[in-house]
């Protein structure tokens, strides 16, 4: 596993290990109609403003000073050396307003449903998991 992952990983494992598993059962339970209404929000910014935002990461070179101990002296020798970061840009993508609108009628007539499924769900970890004081 690449380094700079790992601690993403372990702050996403003490996350999920900080809940409880009736916090993690609502949490599953009511993932679909979360996903819904972000989706819902997003579809409405993109027809208000005409576009949609998307994200992409784009590697990126810089070059630094590295050092290196010469190994009969154990001085420090400087050498040029590069690395690849990377950098996170955002752009505009056109959106078509009429299959927008037709995303958002489908999103918005599915909401009802999903919330009932989500209310459902919630009440089935309740009573798997009671709360205990």
């Amino acid at each position: 596993m690449p380094l700079p992952k790992l601690p993403l990983l372990l702050v996403l494992l003490a996350v999920t290990a900080a809940c409880s598993p009736r916090q993690s059962c609502i949490y599953r339970a009511t993932g679909e109609f979360r996903t819904l209404e972000h989706d819902i929000k997003e579809t409405r910014e993109a027809l208000r403003r005409g576009y949609r935002i998307e994200r992409r990461s784009v590697p990126r070179t810089v070059f630094g000073i590295c050092y290196a101990r010469d190994p009969a002296t154990m001085k420090p020798i400087p050498y040029t050396c590069r690395d690849t970061v990377f950098e996170t840009e955002t752009y505009r993508v056109p959106i078509n307003r009429a299959r927008e609108a037709r995303n958002l009628a489908e999103y918005e007539a599915a909401l009802p449903a999903a919330r009932a499924r989500a209310a459902a769900g919630t009440r089935q970890c309740e009573a798997t998991y009671p709360e205990e004081d």
